[in-house]
């Protein structure tokens, strides 16, 4: 139980920190009849949000990691699983509302809405759509390490 602890903070936290750090630095210029437009995802509110909400989750999920070390000493009481149970439930809710806003956002970049009049903007600026893309996928693999662990964290809890 402490390995998988260990394993999964450990996955959880560094793979919300790259996912942040692509979507940081995801950004693309591209000119089009002699006009210069930009990608960045600070032009976007839910990609902003999705940014930081993958690296507040990096920064609690490292010192949850840090915590379930130090408790690993002393050993882990009904009390210290629920405050972890609590910890993960809020950190995977923060990195799902996250990745699930980027996820709707990108949508509607690689495919457009035609009846509300948004165009596809990933035929444009691939290589930042294949950035956030990148982001997205590594936010989803915390998000299910955050899963696991609130799982585990409730199971050892209820026993």
């Amino acid at each position: 139980m402490f390995a998988a602890q260990i394993l999964f903070r450990t996955a959880a936290s560094g793979t919300a920190l790259a996912a942040a750090c692509v979507i940081f630095n995801a950004k693309q210029t591209v000119d089009v009849m002699g006009m210069s437009f930009d990608a960045k995802y600070t032009y976007s509110p839910a990609f902003k949000f999705f940014a930081f909400a993958n690296a507040i989750a990096c920064g609690f999920t490292f010192l949850s990691l840090v915590m379930v070390m130090l408790f690993s000493r002393h050993g882990f009481t009904a009390s210290v699983y629920f405050m972890f149970f609590l910890h993960d439930l809020l950190m995977m809710s923060l990195v799902l509302s996250g990745v699930v806003a980027g996820t709707v956002i990108g949508a509607v970049g690689r495919d457009g809405n035609s009846k509300t009049g948004w165009l596809k903007v990933c035929n444009r600026f691939e290589k930042y759509c294949r950035q956030v893309s990148t982001s997205l996928i590594l936010s989803y693999v915390a998000m299910i390490c955050l899963l696991v662990l609130t799982i585990t964290s409730a199971a050892k809890f209820r026993n």
